[in-house]
This record gives structure tokens, C-alpha cells and sequence, in this order.
């Protein structure tokens, strides 16, 4: 559960959520798409404006950046015509009388008879997630075969914050389906990137060590990611 505060920062008024957690060891503050969140120990009694205003600097450049993300986050209209990107290319969505949708290298050719079955954007969905299956499980592959990982099964997920994740303990690699819509040498950097916590759990120098023999430009792909994730949204709904 949280509440909402507004601060003065540096003579402006920030409106900020403070969240309590019986997990956290330690305040910290995120910052995202949906704004500013403190986060407090359950039993911590702190001013939390004061915590704000010590990080000031850091809360307003990330309240800027994110507003900067919003503002350039593309509104999708799920109708023909519409264009959405397949791995860094804008493909126009077309509607044809066949049994199968598909991808193409120019276009996004869904089926009509399941269109009127369902809707363009349940179709486009159902698509983007087979095809992201088929793309990330070669590429995973890939990856396995000279990093000398493996897996057992990918799911294909739509998470809010998160390209992808890697559990050893059921080797199940989790991929967000929207990462289809990057450029092929970002989605083969998450992809590497998750395999690697197979051998290092954490983010320490031999995980990166580990990273920088398969993808050597890892950094310049997540910098992309990073800056760019914002636009490879599917609609306003994502979990």
C-alpha cells in the first residue's frame, strides 16, 4: 500500500509515492514511467520529504527524464494501416483473407478470419508472440551452444519493467515479448545477458567479463535499451 506526497524540491512541488516494505532493508527511490516512489523499511520512522530533498538533484533530473519518455512513447491504433516495429523495422499491418497470420520482411500480414474471430490487436499479440518464441528460441540457442549455457523452457512474458530474466533454479529464461520489437543486436544482448546469470547470479566483473566475450559492445545495446525501451510499447496495458 502507498500514499501520495508532494515535496518542495529545489522551489518546485514534486508529487512523489512513499511505499512501506517489509522487504526493503534500506530506503531507496525509484523512478519509472508511472513517477517517483519512495521506498521505506516497514518499521522506519523517517520524514520522508526530507529524504527527498537530500537526493533532490537525482529525483528532479529523473522526473524530467521520464516525463521526456512519456512524451515520446508512440499511441498505437489497432487498425490496418498502423505501423509496428518487428526487430528495429516499422512494418504496416495489413489484413488478408488467409488461414495463418505472418510476418514478413515488409509487412504484418494477419489473418483475416481470426481478426473478425477476435480483434486486429488480439491477433497482432497472439503473432507477436509466436514469433517472438521462434526468434528468441534460435537466438537462445545460439548463445547456448558457444557460451556453453542452457535452459529449459522459454516463457514469453509481458512484463511492465523488465526485458528479460533467467532463473537457475528452474533454468527458465523469461523474455518480454515487446523485445521483438528492438533491433536484432539488442534482443541478442538481453538474451546474453540472461543466459550469463546461469554461471553468475549477480552482476559482478566476471559476469560482465562473461557478457563482454559474446556481445563485446554490451554496453552501447543496453544504453539503446535503456533510452529507447519506452518506445517498443504494444498498448497501455502491460503485467
Amino acid at each position: 500500500m502507498s500514499t501520495t506526497r508532494t515535496a518542495d524540491l529545489q522551489g518546485e512541488a514534486v508529487t512523489y509515492h512513499v511505499r512501506r516494505s517489509e522487504d526493503a532493508s534500506r530506503t531507496r527511490i525509484d523512478a519509472g514511467l508511472e513517477g517517483i516512489t519512495l521506498v521505506l523499511p516497514a518499521g522506519l520512522e523517517v520524514d520522508p520529504d526530507e529524504i527527498m530533498a537530500e537526493k533532490a538533484d537525482w529525483v528532479l533530473r529523473q522526473r524530467d527524464r521520464y516525463a521526456r519518455y512519456r512524451d515520446e512513447m508512440p499511441e498505437r491504433r489497432f487498425e490496418e494501416g498502423e505501423c509496428f516495429p518487428v526487430l528495429g523495422e516499422e512494418h504496416p499491418v495489413r489484413v488478408e483473407p488467409t488461414e495463418e497470420s505472418r510476418m514478413t520482411e515488409e509487412q504484418i500480414r494477419l489473418s483475416a478470419p481470426r481478426v473478425e474471430a477476435t480483434s486486429i490487436r488480439d491477433e497482432l499479440e497472439h503473432l507477436y508472440r509466436r514469433v517472438a518464441r521462434e526468434h528468441f528460441t534460435a537466438r537462445a540457442d545460439h548463445f547456448c551452444e558457444v557460451m556453453g549455457a542452457s535452459y529449459q523452457q522459454i516463457q514469453i512474458r509481458n512484463q511492465k519493467t523488465r526485458w528479460g530474466s533467467y532463473s537457475p533454479r528452474t533454468r527458465t529464461l523469461s523474455l518480454n515479448f515487446r523485445l521483438l520489437m528492438a533491433p536484432p543486436k539488442v534482443v541478442d544482448y538481453v538474451i546474453a545477458h540472461e543466459l550469463a546469470h546461469e554461471e553468475h547470479p549477480n552482476h559482478g566483473p566476471r559476469f560482465w567479463r562473461l557478457v563482454a566475450q559474446h556481445v563485446p559492445d554490451y554496453q552501447e545495446r543496453g544504453e539503446w535499451l535503456e533510452e529507447n525501451g519506452h518506445r517498443l510499447i504494444f498498448d497501455g496495458s502491460t503485467g
